[in-house]
């Protein structure tokens, strides 16, 4: 008996920790676990993708991307890792990004995107190597990896929901992207 009290407790604990209601009104909110979002992610990636700007190209290697809920912040922390090759650098040139973005939902697949992921910052690991790249390309890399993140579907809401119907909205909210349901 006390097993079960235990255990309804724990789960009556769970559940109001990750559903409330929505503070527009518009239904009840759950949050979607961060854990689930990145095993998603990372079943889309490592992702080649050739790179030419002007008369440079070459092969960006994206890889490991990783998302942060901010505290305070109604955007997500997103980073990943890079290697930038082509026949100037063989070897390649590696770095890491992060982007700031909000959440996008296609009722049509049920699955959430990355909104505007925007650069705010780019890391080269080597600097020496920089003086190979031409102006403008740091930016065009930042901006290749931006937009191969935000096509790639970072949770489907058919794993979790039978009531994907019902959806009335997507946020992020304190560092947490929300799904909010109502009739």
């Amino acid at each position: 008996m006390l097993k079960k009290i235990v255990v309804i407790g724990a789960f009556l604990g769970l559940f109001s920790g990750c559903v409330g209601v929505d503070p527009q009104g518009r239904g009840y909110s759950f949050a979607v676990p961060m854990g689930m979002v990145n095993s998603t992610l990372a079943e889309k990636f490592p992702v080649d993708r050739k790179l030419k700007y002007g008369i440079v190209s070459g092969i960006l290697n994206i890889s490991n991307p990783n998302i942060l809920g901010q505290k305070g912040k109604d955007k997500l922390g997103v980073g990943t890792a890079f290697k930038f090759t082509n026949f100037l650098i063989p070897n390649g040139i590696s770095g890491n990004i992060q982007l700031a973005s909000g959440v996008s939902y296609d009722a049509k697949s049920q699955n959430l995107f990355l909104k505007n992921p925007m650069i705010s910052t780019i890391k080269f690991q080597d600097q020496s190597l920089m003086k190979n790249l031409p102006d403008g390309i740091q930016n065009a890399i930042g901006l290749i990896i931006a937009e191969t993140i935000a096509k790639k579907p970072i949770y489907n809401l058919k794993k979790a929901s039978s009531m994907t119907g019902l959806v009335r909205g997507i946020d992020v909210r304190n560092g947490q992207i929300f799904v909010t349901f109502g009739l």
